[in-house]
């Protein structure tokens, strides 16, 4: 089994808002969202690091900011308003524009991703 396939086995879900729509004010508010299965993905610490990939707020309050970074196929479609949710509960937010890398070997989509709890 290669080293690709071992790292890249994860099936995720993408979260997307959905067009805006008026609420019943007449607000300006994001529409039902959708999702779609993204097959052969991970979500890693950042470049392999794990030590300083979370920060604590310290403001008397229980804030614990996470960060973590996608790897997906080339050629998906991943957003800045996007959350990514995997299997085992955990929802990430999408930070920024994702990068694409497509002339290297390991053609692939990174896409930076935060996870704020507390």
């Amino acid at each position: 089994m290669s080293l690709f396939s071992q790292i890249f086995n994860e099936t995720i879900e993408i979260e997307r808002p959905g067009p805006p729509v008026r609420d019943s004010t007449g607000s300006v508010v994001p529409g039902p969202s959708t999702r779609f299965s993204v097959e052969y993905c991970a979500v890693i610490p950042p470049y392999g690091v794990t030590i300083g990939s979370s920060t604590e707020t310290h403001d008397a309050s229980t804030t614990v900011e996470t960060r973590r970074v996608l790897f997906a196929p080339l050629g998906t479609d991943v957003c800045p308003a996007d959350r990514v949710l995997r299997a085992n509960g955990e929802r990430w937010e999408v930070v920024g524009r994702p990068n694409v890398l497509g002339a290297t070997s390991l053609a692939h989509v990174e896409a930076a991703l935060k996870e704020v709890t507390g």
